[in-house]
């Protein structure tokens, strides 16, 4: 790993159905001397979205959005444009907070695109030492 005294923290939004890309990336930021977080990324064992319950759905979006609070800029994974629900909301929220929101991909949506500072492909990473 890069060490870096001020790393930038950089908070990741993507479907849990790609938890195993979210796993990569968060380790390829990690080398790189970046301080990436996916809040509850083992929540569960399965790859999916849903929690059990309300409660537990609301809890892990409000730990998401804390984790936005602290963070530097948010990176939105979105594997061939897609983004769900939970990401849609977690855009809202970094929008309202004033970060500097980064997606892989084009979603293709121009009322979401339009709201990514830069496109930054989960193959191009170092591209967050240069912001």
């Amino acid at each position: 790993m890069i060490e870096s005294e001020n790393s930038m923290k950089i908070v990741i939004g993507c479907s849990m159905k790609y938890r195993d890309l979210v796993r990569t990336t968060v380790s390829k930021m990690g080398d790189l001397g970046l301080e990436p977080s996916f809040p509850n990324i083992d929540y569960s064992t399965y790859n999916n979205d849903d929690a059990n319950t309300i409660v537990e759905k609301k809890r892990l979006a409000l730990e998401h959005y804390k984790a936005i609070d602290e963070a530097d800029a948010v990176y939105l994974i979105t594997p061939n444009g897609y983004m769900g629900t939970s990401c849609k909301l977690e855009l809202g929220y970094s929008i309202a907070k004033k970060k500097p929101i980064y997606f892989s991909e084009p979603t293709n949506d121009i009322g979401l695109d339009c709201y990514a500072k830069d496109f930054i492909s989960v193959e191009d990473l170092e591209r967050f030492l240069e912001v």
